[in-house]
């Protein structure tokens, strides 16, 4: 592990980049094929492993780069030649399941699009909390729709031929097409894999202070279509 965070760490030196804290720890991604929104969808999970991550990073600095940041708080985005071949896991690490009158309760912040979800999950693993709408079972998923707020650094890696589009929605959205991995910054400063984070097609967008994630088989104008109902 302190290979690791040395390995990281150095990647943060060598390119020029905005103000992030330093990444460190491992990342966990997991990676999908393409489905519609209502059709259930098995989605394929993955868990980067330590060595897998570390061979991510081991790209000359002259072939990685610094994309801008999208016009998102607290969110940055890092090419990669490619990104590490990573084992299947067939459960997301979404916290602690909730009726959603609690989750509105513990997150005033909340937003919940027009259709319900089937089963909602706290986790306090962020500073300010983070909550995850699921369509779908942890196993089986359709759909998942992450919330959260306050001062969290989220890193999105992604790799040549996953596509970054800036959107229009709520005050400033980005549309990732493709494969990607997510790194944030727990409530102790530490850097850490995103435990249940799929990685394809995904929608992040931030409303004030709360920034959403809305991750499953869905098409940029899908996505946006559901994301404006989120109120």
């Amino acid at each position: 592990m302190a290979e690791l965070e040395t390995a990281l760490r150095a990647l943060g030196r060598d390119v020029a980049f905005p103000p992030t804290p330093d990444m460190a720890s491992a990342v966990r991604a997991r990676l999908e094929r393409p489905r519609f929104w209502r059709r259930p969808v098995a989605i394929a999970v993955a868990v980067v492993v330590v060595a897998a991550i570390a061979a991510a990073f081991a790209v000359p600095q002259s072939r990685s780069a610094i994309l801008d940041w999208l016009g998102l708080r607290n969110v940055s985005v890092v090419r990669v030649d490619k990104l590490p071949v990573v084992p299947a896991n067939g459960r997301l690490d979404l916290g602690r399941r909730v009726t959603l009158e609690e989750a509105r309760r513990r997150a005033s912040w909340l937003r919940v699009p027009d259709s319900e979800p089937d089963s909602v999950w706290v986790n306090e693993s962020l500073p300010g909390g983070k909550v995850s709408l699921l369509w779908g079972t942890p196993f089986n998923v359709r759909l998942l729709l992450t919330e959260f707020t306050g001062r969290t650094y989220i890193e999105k890696i992604i790799q040549g031929d996953t596509q970054v589009e800036r959107v229009g929605i709520g005050d400033g959205g980005a549309w990732f097409q493709g494969p990607h991995v997510v790194v944030f910054q727990d409530r102790d400063g530490r850097f850490r894999e995103s435990h249940g984070r799929l990685v394809g097609n995904t929608l992040v967008w931030q409303v004030g202070s709360v920034t959403l994630r809305l991750e499953g088989g869905l098409t940029r104008d899908e996505a946006l279509r559901i994301a404006r109902t989120a109120s």
